[in-house]
This record gives C-alpha cells, structure tokens and sequence, in this order.
C-alpha cells in the first residue's frame, strides 16, 4: 500500500473501535415514579448499559502519519 501523501509504501493497518452505552433513562425514572410509585423508579433503569460499537479500519504511515482510507 502506498501512501497518497508522501508516496512511501512502509503503512501498516489500525482498526479504531467506537463505542458508547446508553444511561440511566431520568426520564423514563420520574415518569415511573408517578405511575407506579418507588418500584416505577426501577422503570428508568430499563435498557441501561445497552451499548453500541463499531469498528474502522484505516491505513496509517509510519514515514510521514498520514491517516488514510483506501
């Protein structure tokens, strides 16, 4: 692979993980709490930690960094 920057072809492959977890849901816990009371608090805490994660992968020179898809 070739660098479209600087044209050397010593690059090597990163994969990059995105991630990200949904929280505690205030107001699923107060709308909860009004229908069912303290036990409808525990409503909020439905779909907690639910998370999400996605992988890129790019090419990455080791001459000059340049960061590049192909």
């Amino acid at each position: 692979m070739k660098c479209p920057k600087c044209g050397q072809e010593d690059c090597q492959v990163i994969s990059e993980v995105n991630s990200s977890t949904q929280g505690f849901g205030v107001g699923k816990g107060c709308l909860g709490v009004l229908c069912l009371g303290p036990v409808g608090f525990l409503c909020g805490l439905c779909g907690m930690g639910k998370g999400k994660s996605s992988t890129t992968h790019y090419w990455v020179c080791n001459h000059c960094g340049n960061k590049f898809k192909v």
